[in-house]
């Protein structure tokens, strides 16, 4: 062997070692996270859409490193949590979830059953009045979210639509939960709002059924959809009840007017759902729920529906439909 054929040899040899080692002796499949979503109620949607649009753009595909598992909470609470149970234990990665029922049920069943897997809660207003969290600097648990502070957000939301109709008289609101429906906030304003309140607690869908109902209004009157789970299940009847009896229904984000509340002020869900999937990527890539704060909305906004305001006679003043964010028609 000459020397020159000497160097070609051994210089393939050096290749051959270098791609065999560079060369995975199997071909290396990306991670498919799982995560389980739990059915929000309908006005709720726009954040689960929210959260699986920002997901994709932050690379999580489905099908290829990403894989959602849906379920369905129910009134019944053991089936719910015998359907929770099942879902931890499938596994999945990590738990999102939407309103403040939904995820104290989830909260109470990773409790029981696997008390360090993630939950990333959104649409979740006073999560710490409400028992989800200990703070929303830390949740001291496994859970973090993102919370629409509706509580906090209702005595402007009233303030607003008074402007918008300055010839209300009075505010009409039925509420379930106090910590998210913000009734005490709403009631230490009233003086100042310089209306009138009425406020009825309902225990369940049912007694609001009954509000609806048997409720007369008068005029002058506005409805101001309750931020809490009872009102969240009654949304269309809520809005349908208004438009029938000619009330005004101020609703809180932009689902409520599209489906004819006369306007909304509060958190844009969809963007919540963004948050809500930033928050994902961090925990799937390390992080841990109780070191990542509670956030507030990142976009909050007005909305008047003009097909709505049409019908019932309303004519907005100028100096208050400034203010507006966007007009549906």
């Amino acid at each position: 062997m000459t020397r020159k054929t000497a160097i070609i040899a051994l210089s393939l040899i050096v290749i051959a070692a270098f791609i065999w080692l560079a060369w995975p002796s199997e071909k290396q499949t990306p991670k498919i996270y799982r995560i389980g979503v739990i059915k929000p109620s309908p006005s709720l949607e726009p954040a689960v859409k929210g959260f699986k649009a920002e997901m994709s753009r932050l690379g999580y595909q489905e099908g290829v490193n990403i894989e959602y598992v849906p379920v369905e909470a129910t009134q019944d609470k053991a089936v719910t949590e015998q359907r929770f149970k099942e879902l931890i234990e499938s596994p999945v990665d990590l738990i999102v979830v939407t309103g403040v029922r939904e995820t104290l049920s989830i909260k109470d069943a990773t409790a029981k059953f696997a008390p360090a897997l993630p939950i990333v809660f959104g649409v979740v207003s006073d999560p710490v009045g409400s028992g989800v969290v200990k703070s929303t600097q830390s949740s001291g648990n496994n859970l973090t979210g993102v919370t629409p502070a509706n509580e906090t957000l209702v005595a402007k939301r009233a303030r607003l639509v008074l402007d918008l109709i300055p010839s209300a008289k009075r505010l009409v609101i039925a509420w379930n939960n106090p910590n998210t429906s913000g009734i005490e906030n709403l009631r230490g304003k009233i003086k100042e709002l310089g209306v009138e309140l009425f406020d009825k607690k309902v225990n369940n869908v049912q007694e609001l059924d009954n509000f609806l109902r048997t409720f007369k209004p008068r005029p002058g009157d506005v409805y101001l959809r309750a931020t809490d789970t009872v009102s969240a299940d009654r949304v269309q009847e809520i809005i349908d009840w208004g438009l029938k009896n000619k009330v005004p229904v101020s609703g809180t984000n932009i689902g409520d007017v599209e489906r004819g509340a006369f306007m909304s002020y509060g958190a844009d869900y969809e963007s919540i759902g963004t948050q809500v999937a930033r928050l994902a990527d961090r925990i799937l890539k390390g992080g841990k729920p109780s070191e990542l704060p509670i956030e507030p909305p990142g976009k909050v906004e007005l909305i008047v529906n003009l097909q709505t305001a049409e019908k019932l006679g309303i004519v907005i003043p100028q100096a208050a439909s400034i203010g507006v964010n966007k007009f549906i028609k």
